[in-house]
């Protein structure tokens, strides 16, 4: 069975939804940040977030990081992956070796209800500046152009979704497209 692939914005429910799915199915959940954090800790010996590998070596050292994780770990069959919301812009990456990953499902939450989610979490250093918000959603704008080129289904999240709600949605609709 391919692989499903959740990509989206930064707390759009990549990870919630890919862990409840690979549960429902019985398969294996990755995560490419929790791969990326790994790589990092084998590679250098110390332990780091995704947040502070940004923050301490920089954007540039991050993508390719990210790069090579996502080309040497992110593929795989029977499972289900979470990539990071940065992921489908990542100039070290191209179009082919994303879509080659597996089954790619946009879930797209609206920007607004994304940015009040990832504020509650404390700004990340991507938006830091002087209007994060302006940030984000220039950000958000650019990224999902990227997703719609990439994704392989779209789902709309409604505002104010439980977990649940989304995941009944994700497993009805892969399942009408015949891919669980």
């Amino acid at each position: 069975m391919k692989q499903v692939v959740f990509l989206g914005i930064k707390h759009s429910g990549k990870t919630t939804q890919g862990k409840l799915l690979a549960a429902a199915r019985g398969v294996p959940f990755a995560d490419s940040d929790e791969l990326l954090a790994r790589r990092y800790c084998e590679c250098y010996g110390e332990a780091r977030s995704v947040r502070e590998i940004m923050t301490v070596h920089g954007a540039e050292f991050f993508r390719r990081l990210e790069a090579s994780v996502v080309s040497t770990e992110c593929r795989g069959e029977n499972r289900v992956l979470a990539l990071g919301g940065g992921v489908p812009v990542n100039p070290f990456l191209d179009a082919e070796k994303i879509k080659a990953l597996g089954f790619l499902v946009w879930l797209d939450v609206d920007a607004e209800s994304a940015f009040s989610r990832i504020a509650a979490g404390g700004i990340p250093p991507f938006l830091a500046g002087d209007d994060p918000h302006e940030t984000f959603m220039k950000q958000y704008r650019e990224r999902a152009a990227r997703y719609r080129e990439l994704a392989d289904w779209r789902l709309a999240v409604a505002p104010g979704a439980t977990p649940e709600e989304v995941h009944r949605e994700v497993a009805a609709g892969l399942k009408e497209l015949g891919i669980v």
